[in-house]
């Protein structure tokens, strides 16, 4: 479940844009590094297609947590996490969705104009099963579409240090719900429709790395108003 709160005053999403440099950075995001770290030990998700479930969406919610003790469900009206995460209760676990379709092979990916004013590709997560120790949890991305790893790491998009917030307070100036993939700044956007991309996104959960991948098709909608935003 997806769940959205008051915001409070501070700028913490900041993401890497592929720029010759050796890391993609994005107004609100931060980057320690290229590649993903390796999973020993962890905890893997592995999301099926909704073509062989038959059912590709998923229901969210808007309404925060409450709980002084999520382990238990003691409540004091006191607002815990937000932005996506649905409790601690359970093993770890994540899921990516395209608006409100969950990501899975042979799903879609739709390019969009983000609030920084950059052209992605949003991966909206829900995850819990874990308590997160503060108002920021870390993802990783490894991103291929074949013909455009043209990042100094030889891929479309990667991001070591993904800083997504998950504090249930406004923060002026901040994106926040979705963990963005950016493409090279060199790409057209319009020659992208069509193309196949390999997305691994892994996700630290307290002791825990739970790894997410799947297959999917990159869709470009010239005709998508937003996109003035970004100049296309």
């Amino acid at each position: 479940m997806r769940m959205n709160c008051l915001p409070r005053l501070a700028l913490v999403l900041s993401l890497a844009v592929a720029c010759g440099d050796t890391t993609n950075t994005s107004d609100g995001a931060s980057s320690t590094g290229d590649e993903p770290g390796t999973s020993t030990g962890g905890t893997t998700s592995e999301q099926t297609s909704a073509t062989t479930t038959g059912d590709a969406t998923t229901t969210t919610t808007t309404t925060a947590t409450t709980t002084t003790d999520p382990t238990t469900g003691g409540t004091t009206g006191e607002a815990a996490y937000c932005h996506g995460w649905d409790g601690a209760a359970g093993p770890a676990h994540l899921e990516l969705h395209n608006g409100d379709v969950l990501l899975a092979d042979g799903g879609v990916l739709n390019l969009e104009c983000g609030g920084q004013g950059l052209y992605m590709f949003g991966l909206y997560p829900t995850f819990g099963g874990f308590l997160p120790t503060s108002d920021n949890v870390t993802f990783e991305l490894t991103v291929d579409v074949p013909g455009h790893n043209t990042n100094p790491s030889g891929h479309f998009y990667s991001n070591t240090s993904v800083i997504y917030y998950v504090g249930c307070e406004d923060l002026i100036g901040g994106v926040f719900g979705v963990v963005p993939i950016l493409p090279p700044d060199n790409d057209d956007p319009l020659t992208l429709d069509g193309l196949t991309a390999d997305v691994e996104v892994l996700m630290s959960a307290g002791d825990e790395i739970v790894t997410v991948k799947f297959t999917a098709t990159l869709a470009v909608d010239p005709n998508d108003p937003s996109f003035m935003f970004c100049g296309g």
